[in-house]
């Protein structure tokens, strides 16, 4: 009987694409429990539009900075979709390529815009999350340009 090889507790690349495919998911589901349940108690998460509003101030801290992230993307947005393009393991990070779309609530405008993130992944946790608005701009941050 073949043996197989030990258990080490090690996330494999692929584990890692998954895990970032499942949490982006949970997003869209609103599923806090989901996506903390695999977050770093310090996860930090770097929204583009924030980002280019507010500086390193809009950056998401922490389980609670995810919840206020993902209350608020909720409460903007009706009918929220999101098309995944691209997965591509990095190794303990993964590129993730998308378009969301949505509705303004209240206003009707409706969103079309693509996005794409770098997640850092170790021990089967998600450490940080920092989003681009081109896949370019995405793997020239990662060092993968």
């Amino acid at each position: 009987m073949p043996r197989s090889a030990p258990d080490t507790g090690q996330a494999t690349s692929q584990d890692n694409v998954e895990l970032v495919r499942d949490v982006h998911l949970a997003v869209l589901r609103g599923d806090l429990e989901s996506i903390i349940s695999v977050s770093h108690p310090d996860v930090e998460y770097h929204a583009a539009t924030q980002q280019a509003l507010e500086g390193e101030s809009g950056v998401f801290l922490g389980h609670d900075g995810v919840a206020r992230w993902l209350r608020e993307l909720h409460d903007l947005y009706e009918d929220l979709t999101s098309e995944i393009i691209e997965l591509r393991d990095l190794g303990q990070q993964v590129l993730v390529v998308f378009v969301v779309r949505a509705r303004g609530t209240g206003s009707g405008i409706t969103l079309e815009q693509t996005l794409a993130q770098v997640v850092t992944v170790r021990q089967g946790q998600v450490i940080e999350v920092r989003e681009y608005f081109s896949r370019e701009e995405a793997l020239e941050a990662a060092g993968r340009a």
